[in-house]
């Protein structure tokens, strides 16, 4: 019987089998610990330290914490709005990210929620015509 050469190195006899390539490999051409061989290992480690290098830059901590703080503040808005209401009528509308959202109670709630609407119409409008336009 044969014994199989290493696939990474070609030097030494075969012991091991990669657990994800399935090579055989020699024990200088093996990683114990995970079962891989040494070519799978430093891929994965790679890819690995590729996604760990991923840093948070300041300004997409503020960006994602001013959206946070509104997103909170409007939400406790329209609570408010909804248990409380008012005789003027507490509407708004929401433009960010779009498309706007109309949010209220009272009198002026539904000229505010059709203004979304529109302003959501006339800006899909416009987007379309702008992807036309780029084509």
């Amino acid at each position: 019987m044969r014994v199989k050469s290493c696939e990474v190195c070609s030097k030494r006899a075969a012991r091991y089998i990669c657990q994800e390539c399935g090579r055989e490999v020699c024990q200088f051409c093996f990683e114990p610990n995970m079962w891989f061989c040494l070519d799978c290992y430093n891929r994965l480690k790679r890819e690995t330290s590729a996604l760990e290098s991923f840093q948070w830059s300041t300004p997409l901590k503020l960006f994602l914490l001013g959206f946070v703080l509104m997103f909170t503040g409007i939400i406790v808005m329209l609570i408010a709005t909804v248990l409380f209401g008012t005789s003027a009528g507490g509407a708004f509308i929401w433009i960010f990210p779009l498309p706007p959202i109309g949010f209220g109670t009272g009198p002026q709630a539904f000229w505010v929620i059709l203004l979304s609407v529109a302003l959501t119409v006339v800006g899909l409008i416009f987007f379309i015509t702008l992807r036309k336009r780029a084509r």
